[in-house]
């Protein structure tokens, strides 16, 4: 199955959020420099959001590279011979 291309998504989403802000614009009669206001403060929730997706990601990558370079010393190190004759 072939999922739609990112940037058809992306305008898709453009459009319903466009087409909402002008209904609610409808709906209650508030001014551009009110909405813009509006449209402002969820702009900057949706920063803190990406921020924080960003640190999440960034995290897990650490963790994997960490759990892979962890992995071939732990294999070494069982493979030693304990015993050294001592």
């Amino acid at each position: 199955m072939n999922e739609r291309p990112l940037v058809l998504v992306m305008e898709d989403a453009k459009n319903l959020l466009l087409n909402t802000v002008i209904t609610i614009r409808d709906q209650t009669g508030l001014p551009p420099s009110i909405l813009d206001g509006i449209v402002s403060g969820i702009l900057a929730d949706l920063r803190k959001e990406a921020c924080s997706e960003i640190s999440l990601a960034s995290a897990r990558e650490r963790m994997e590279l960490m759990k892979k370079e962890t992995e071939p010393q732990e294999e070494n190190d069982n493979g030693k011979d304990n015993n050294s004759g001592i």
